[in-house]
């Protein structure tokens, strides 16, 4: 049976980057296998249900990105660490994990929402721009006493938390080959004020590869 690490993800989900990330991070070479969002018979095989991203190692077969960021760190436990042994620190990194899931991810939802619904309503882009700025407040507060949200190194609060905020950030690259980063790039803006954000963000998703 082989070791080898494969992950089934698509290429603009933020949960796909999260996986992505993680695997990065820790220096973990995987085979991508990237799925058609249209046709997602493959993930389904592999994993019997249809979202991404899926990991397989092993005998093993992982979806939901916090479950794949959990295995990672219980079983490569030679690799920089996402979580930690501290029981303080991890109801911190929980609660970045949560906010992340609830908190940021609600105003990405309402932009994707917007981009598939074929004919956007300017109000709701603008609440969506509303909410990531408010939002991201306490991250902004929290980034000005260090450069991760939970201690001296990237955590999974970051890997969690940065996916879902980067879609309001500045793309530092051209999106025009893609229509769903253009119109996320021209429609959500994470607005003043939150200038450390911006950085921890693009420290972070320079682990994206």
């Amino acid at each position: 049976m082989s070791d080898a690490i494969k992950l089934y993800h698509l290429a603009g989900s933020p949960n796909c980057m999260k996986a992505r990330i993680a695997l990065a991070y820790k220096g973990l070479a995987y085979e991508s296998i990237v799925i058609d969002p249209k046709d997602r018979s493959e993930v389904v095989r592999v994993s019997g249900q249809p979202f991404t991203p899926a990991l397989v190692h092993g005998g093993h077969v992982l979806f939901d990105s916090s479950a794949i960021l959990r295995y990672l760190d219980a079983n490569f436990r030679a690799t920089k660490p996402l979580f930690s042994s501290d029981a303080d620190t991890m109801r911190v990194i929980e609660r970045f994990e949560r906010f992340g899931r609830n908190e940021l991810s609600e105003p990405i939802g309402i932009a994707f929402r917007q981009l598939m619904s074929g004919a956007p309503v300017p109000a709701e882009l603008l609440r969506a721009s509303a909410l990531l700025n408010e939002h991201t407040g306490q991250l902004e507060a929290r980034l000005r006493e260090g450069d991760w949200l939970v201690g001296n190194a990237m955590t999974a609060a970051d890997v969690i938390a940065a996916p879902a905020v980067h879609y309001g950030v500045e793309p530092q690259h051209d999106v025009s080959g893609s229509p769903m980063l253009k119109f996320f790039a021209d429609n959500l803006k994470l607005g003043a004020g939150r200038d450390k954000t911006r950085a921890w963000v693009r420290r972070v998703m320079a682990w994206d590869k």
